[in-house]
């Protein structure tokens, strides 16, 4: 993926802090394990990649929660829990030789005990699943669990206030993130959600864009082991979608936007919305479908216009959907043609740009869900995520895949019921597929060549039962610590 141009005031910054993320990133996820080089080189010495033997994500937990700190009120009811598997020896083969020694996977809130799964049950892969979505979570696996630990979280909203599917996978913190949602319709309400699974409190810059001066800047301290929340409609106002951009200092958070839609009386979706990719010249979204309304919001964080080609990539290749002008610093919701089938869009730009997509999908009635897909980071080696449990039969699941800048071919691997299925997937340049995942607890890429974005597609049919539909992207999975030199005798 193209970056922006080094001559913007934003991208300094940025690249600063996403290198502090990264550094404390490697703090977290157990880059204490990394060991040391001899200085000296020979020959007959060649690197060698040395299993992860700490992965550690966190997710915010129920973003409808009470907030002491703010002394708001849960608004929602919401049914949901954080899941974890570790990928099993199938996931691995040819990618990593995880430690021998047991490990285990556990599960917390930011201040209380863990829940682990030691050892492996009658068959399959360690699981571990938490119902408590009080606080936020942090899912850690170590040792042989640690590699390729898919983790996420995925609630249902009930009630007269909010309906829907939302789920999002459990994710290192940052201390540079962007994060596009929400609309102009009434009823619409957007707050997101700082996690900050440190020790020490946070200071967090929050900019919305296109609103100019103070007024769409706030400043907020987020408390040790804690959350905040801040109402987006208080500082990009309601006539339209938010782009975010969320900056700290003195440490990292997890950012997390929260949209709902009350139509009137008639509630019309929940999603939760993670951080899309960093402004760029070319993004690729996957994860998408049809649905009674779909769009993209863009937005132009630098200070010339952006000319978007929106491209449409599915099996029979890329295509032109849509061509629009962002002014300088604003936000455009384009509206999008409809397309058979699962696919990704694919955005080409003059200038760096962020992006993200939203469709909406009607049940029996009158109810509706929405859902958004966030660019994604390509990945060439492995790519995982942890699926919603308890969601109904009638919701499909697809994984949604787009070749990066040339051809790839990959292997989706699914878990259910502690047996792993495979489907080989083969794409040329500038083409993606689909493929159905039945009812898995978990999924893997692995790329045996190029590299790939991809996502999980979960929706319902339209017309059909309850409306439930979200969309999380695969994150490249931790599988090694670096590479090391390791002499072989003989």
């Amino acid at each position: 993926m193209s970056t922006g141009s080094p001559r913007r005031a934003w991208a300094q910054p940025a690249a600063r802090l996403a290198v502090v993320g990264c550094l404390a990133a490697g703090v977290v996820l157990g880059a204490d394990r990394l060991g040391s080089v001899s200085a000296g080189t020979s020959p007959e010495q060649r690197p060698e990649r040395v299993a992860a033997t700490t992965t550690t994500g966190y997710c915010p937990g129920d973003p409808f929660a009470a907030d002491d700190e703010q002394r708001t009120e849960a608004t929602v009811d919401v049914t949901g829990s954080v899941a974890a598997s570790a990928a099993p020896p199938e996931v691995l083969d040819g990618v990593i030789t995880p430690s021998d020694e047991p490990g285990r996977i556990t599960l917390s809130s930011l201040s209380g005990p863990p829940s682990t799964a030691d050892r492996a049950p009658e068959s399959g892969p360690p699981a571990e699943t938490s119902d408590d979505l009080d606080e936020p979570v942090m899912v850690r696996g170590t040792e042989k669990h640690a590699p390729g630990l898919a983790s996420g979280q995925s609630f249902v909203a009930g009630g007269d206030r909010a309906i829907g599917l939302a789920a999002q996978p459990c994710t290192a913190p940052t201390a540079d993130a962007w994060l596009v949602a929400g609309g102009g319709d009434k009823g619409r309400q957007e707050h997101l959600v700082l996690a900050n699974p440190g020790g020490n409190p946070v200071d967090v810059r929050v900019e919305a864009l296109g609103t100019g001066g103070d007024e769409g800047t706030r400043s907020v301290v987020v408390p040790a082991h804690g959350r905040s929340i801040v109402l987006l409609d208080s500082l990009g106002g309601t006539d339209g979608a938010q782009a975010v951009h969320v900056s700290s200092s003195g440490g990292l958070v997890v950012p997390t936007i929260v949209d709902r839609h009350l139509d009137g009386l008639t509630p019309a979706g929940v999603e939760t919305v993670t951080p899309t990719a960093q402004p760029a010249t070319r993004h690729v979204i996957p994860g998408n479908a049809n649905g009674e309304e779909r769009g993209m919001v863009l937005a132009a964080p630098g200070t010339s216009d952006a000319v978007v080609e929106i491209r449409r990539v599915d099996g029979s290749g890329s295509r032109s959907a849509e061509v629009t002008t962002v002014p300088a610093g604003q936000i455009v919701d384009v509206e999008l043609p409809e397309g058979e089938g699962i696919y990704s869009w694919q955005v080409e730009s003059d200038e760096p740009v962020v992006a993200a997509a939203h469709r909406r999908t009607a049940g029996s009635g009158d109810e509706s869900d929405l859902s958004w897909s966030v660019a994604t980071t390509p990945f060439g080696t492995l790519g995982g995520a942890a699926l919603p449990r308890g969601v109904p039969a009638d919701v499909r699941r697809f994984i949604s895949i787009a070749a990066d800048d040339g051809p790839a071919e990959a292997d989706v691997l699914v878990l259910k019921d502690g047996e792993v299925t495979s489907t080989e997937v083969t794409l040329e340049e500038d083409h993606g597929s689909a493929v159905s995942v039945g009812e898995a607890e978990a999924v893997w890429v692995r790329l045996s060549k190029g590299s790939v974005h991809a996502a999980v597609l979960l929706t319902g049919r339209e017309g059909v039962g309850d409306p439930q539909t979200t969309s999380l992207p695969l994150l490249p999975s931790r599988v090694a610590v670096r590479d090391a030199d390791v002499i072989r005798e003989g």
